[in-house]
């Protein structure tokens, strides 16, 4: 593990091959109020125990910053895809851990850092003390120490991308950098306090809606053995997932679409995270599932923690059970299992979908940062922010979307 002394001068320019843009902010004072000192991991197990401390402490994160989620991934995915672990840690005069960064690199001609998780990962924000966020005050303040570390460690640029401006009322000091909106927003929804779970259901779905499902969910009532589950149990778990993976390849494969989800690693990764903490009640992935007839109906996974449940995948039968909209029906059991716990919101993660407006209309307003610290990595960070740009307005036009679509449905068709 490495350390950068927060009090020290600038690390001198790299080498040729990560040629150092010029230092603009060479008069920023480099300590981050409460934090002296970063130090820099190779590894998770590694960052574990700092990891590990700012979660028992409270810090503000999101589920998928959580250990044991980016520990599956990166066992799995990550490994698999040449992702590096590169753990940044703040730590304070008592060498208390103020802030965790978990960064993955990507290496080859150009060496990119990025959060952990690719597109599994929804929400971005690392791991944050409150008084150590508070302190980063200046946009050249955060770029300082991202510079220094990339100097360091041989990074031509940094991608952070699908980050929230504010989460559990922390002011999230990566908003402090150039940004642009995400490729696709998240919509949230948070529920009443001081409710009752019948409250939350009202206050997410309108009174037509859940007339509407309701009377679908009463044909689905008719099969043998019909309810939702919140999974408990690994054998679940298991047979859940396998269902869940069969059902999405299915779909992908009627719309043309690249089935994400047989990438090398990507189902190994679901299945660990799915299994870490289930015995403890806080699996790394919550499986929920309508079953009914002797078949899964459909499934719902993704992460959740006291102040929110985010969507991860889901898919539904492709059965003539499909017919009842089992997938809106298993969103709002899910609603009302959240605010049963005390959960605060609730999501239905990235990217836009009619059904998700059923049931979340808060947009999160997620950001990209682009970080360049070699000149390389600047043309990188501006064609990695272009490509996003253009990503983002393609999605926001009918049109393009239309064409896009057709296009899937053509090759499937071909290809069948």
């Amino acid at each position: 593990m490495s350390v950068i002394e927060l009090s020290a001068k600038h690390e001198p320019c790299a080498t040729a091959s990560h040629s150092a843009i010029p230092d603009c902010s060479s008069t920023t004072p480099c300590a981050a109020g409460p934090v002296i000192e970063l130090a820099i991991a190779d590894s998770l197990a590694a960052a574990r125990p700092a990891w590990q401390a700012l979660e028992a402490a409270g810090a503000v994160a999101t589920a998928f910053q959580r250990h044991a989620w980016v520990d599956a991934w990166q066992r799995h995915a990550g490994d698999a895809e040449g992702a590096q672990p590169l753990v940044v840690i703040g730590r304070d005069r008592d060498g208390a851990p103020a802030f965790l960064w978990p960064f993955v690199v990507r290496r080859g001609i150009l060496s990119i850092a990025r959060f952990p998780g690719g597109n599994h990962s929804g929400l971005n924000i690392g791991l944050w003390r409150p008084d150590a966020a508070a302190a980063m005050t200046t946009s050249a303040m955060v770029r300082d120490l991202l510079v220094r570390i990339g100097r360091r460690h041989g990074i031509d640029a940094f991608a952070l991308v699908r980050q929230p401006r504010r989460w559990r009322g922390l002011d999230n000091p990566f908003a402090l950098l150039p940004s642009q909106p995400s490729v696709d927003d998240v919509l949230a929804t948070t529920f009443p306090d001081g409710g009752t779970p019948e409250d939350a259901v009202k206050a997410t779905l309108t009174r037509d809606m859940r007339g509407r499902l309701r009377t679908k969910e009463r044909k689905l009532e008719k099969l043998d053995g019909y309810g939702y589950h919140r999974i408990t149990t690994a054998g679940d778990a298991d047979r859940v997932l396998d269902a869940f993976l069969a059902q999405k390849a299915a779909h992908f494969a009627a719309q043309g679409i690249r089935n994400v989800f047989a990438d090398p690693g990507v189902e190994d990764f679901l299945r660990a995270a799915c299994h870490a903490g289930l015995a403890d009640g806080r699996p790394g992935i919550e499986l929920h599932a309508l079953e009914g007839g002797g078949e899964v109906i459909a499934v719902m996974g993704g992460v959740c923690d006291q102040h929110r449940f985010s969507c991860m995948f889901n898919a539904y039968t492709t059965s003539e059970n499909g017919r009842w909209s089992p997938g809106l029906i298993l969103i709002g059991h899910i609603a009302r299992d959240c605010a049963t716990r005390g959960v605060a919101s609730f999501d239905l993660g990235p990217g836009a979908a009619p059904y998700k407006t059923f049931f979340c209309r808060e947009p999160e307003g997620l950001f990209d940062s682009m970080v360049p610290v070699s000149l390389s990595g600047r043309v990188a960070a501006l064609g990695l922010a272009g490509l996003a740009g253009a990503k983002r307005r393609a999605k926001e036009s009918p049109l393009v979307m239309r064409l896009v679509q057709r296009l899937r449905r053509g090759t499937a068709a071909g290809a069948g």
